[in-house]
């Protein structure tokens, strides 16, 4: 089975200009200060990079392949494989944070994120392999989408999957596995399905978006909560507004005691959701602005590999605990030759694209690779565990590659 309707320069370039638009009209309704002036530099730079990931989509053209052709029982039979191997993945994962690592969910979330990061060691491997093949946990719901699989039984077993990164989130008190879940199925649904747009749609569209708001946000109030800290005083005081800082009105419109406790946490929300979307780009103005950093050569960014070969983590930003932008990372990894480093991914996404033309296992990333360009200017999803889809799905094409035959269509339609 193949999905030759995709559009692959569309899809490439919508998420190119949908994330810049999301991330200027954000900014422009905030309530906030610019703390340090955007260097001429920090613009050549993000405008450098964006043109060689064009060019190096554009570059890449080629040959055109003989469609791959799945029956419904073997595509179906590698997507129950994939989902045991997800499943058996979160399994080990859980017992190394369970009974080695020892978290419990009556820690605070301080606790458990120290000893989630604690170190890595041979004795360790199986579950460093088990949180890698994790990150496979939505390629199955991606691609029973795509190909809208009507088998009851899969479509269940694949939306039980998206579960289970959220009780690693519960442990850590994270949002951002609620957050990706929620954009994968949205792109997923957009580009997959053809939707007619109607009122009810929109509302319910609404309605979801301020739930995931509602939710992600409450975990962040109960997290401050149970580490006993003033969830006003915390996000007023977070590390990216020293750069982003909140003007006087909006601080003394939250921090007043005629504002309602409502009226308060509601402004707190859309301000610090709008700082979260857009700080990132000027804590990378800052790394730009400031002294020179030695080059990591990709060790920032490809942290996980560094870590494998008993490197430790390298942190070269001058900041921690904010977001700096893909482009940022990169920056400290290969300075100003990031622009080929660039150039590079563009020419492997476009790639991906022209595989997932022919072949459904290719499907997911194409999902994975416009959330990473959507949010180029934002946020990171290339960093550390960002890799890890990439690397999984290179493992699931080794391990099932008896099974991904290719089979003559002539010989499915008859």
């Amino acid at each position: 089975m193949s999905v030759n309707y995709l559009n692959i320069n569309k899809l490439f370039y919508f998420s190119l200009i949908f994330g810049v638009v999301i991330w200027f009209c954000v900014f422009v309704t905030l309530p906030v200060q610019i703390v340090e002036p955007i260097q001429p530099k920090t613009t050549l730079f993000i405008v450098a990079c964006y043109l060689s990931l064009i060019f190096g989509f554009v570059t890449i053209n080629l040959k055109k392949k003989e469609k791959e052709v799945y029956n419904q029982v073997e595509l179906i039979s590698i997507l129950y494989k994939i989902i045991i191997i997800t499943a058996l993945s979160f399994l080990v994962r859980f017992i190394d944070l369970f009974f080695v690592r020892e978290m419990t969910l009556s820690n605070s979330y301080a606790l458990n994120r120290s000893l989630v990061g604690s170190g890595f060691e041979f004795a360790q491997i199986p579950f460093k392999i088990a949180s890698v093949l994790k990150a496979l946990y939505f390629f199955p719901i991606v691609i029973v989408i795509s190909l809208n699989l009507q088998n009851k039984r899969l479509k269940i077993l694949s939306f039980a999957l998206l579960f289970l990164p959220l009780v690693e989130a519960l442990l850590l008190g994270s949002r951002k596995p609620f957050f990706d879940i929620a954009i994968i199925l949205v792109f997923s649904i957009l580009v997959f399905t053809k939707i007619k747009l109607t009122k009810k749609k929109i509302i319910l569209t609404l309605f979801g978006a301020i739930s995931l708001l509602i939710v992600t946000n409450l975990l962040l109030f109960k997290r401050e909560a149970k580490e006993g800290k003033n969830i006003y005083n915390e996000i007023l005081s977070a590390r990216y507004n020293d750069l982003l800082k909140p003007s006087k009105n909006i601080e003394l419109y939250i921090l007043s005691d005629s504002t309602s406790d409502l009226n308060k946490r509601t402004a707190l929300t859309f301000l610090h959701l709008g700082q979260y979307i857009t700080h990132g780009f000027f804590e990378f103005n800052h790394i730009v602005k400031g002294k020179p950093i030695p080059l990591t050569y990709g060790s920032y960014t490809f942290s996980p590999f560094s870590r494998l070969f008993n490197k430790g983590n390298i942190n070269t930003s001058p900041r921690e605990y904010v977001y700096i932008t893909t482009f940022g990372a990169l920056f400290l990894d290969f300075g100003w030759l990031t622009p080929l480093f660039m150039f590079v991914f563009g020419g492997f996404q476009k790639i991906v694209f022209l595989n997932a033309k022919n072949n459904f296992i290719w499907l997911p990333l194409v999902i994975y690779i416009i959330i990473i360009n959507v949010f180029l200017l934002m946020f990171n999803y290339l960093r550390g565990a960002g890799i890890y889809p990439f690397v999984a799905f290179t493992i699931i094409l080794l391990l099932l590659k008896n099974n991904l035959i290719k089979v003559n269509e002539e010989s499915i339609s008859s």
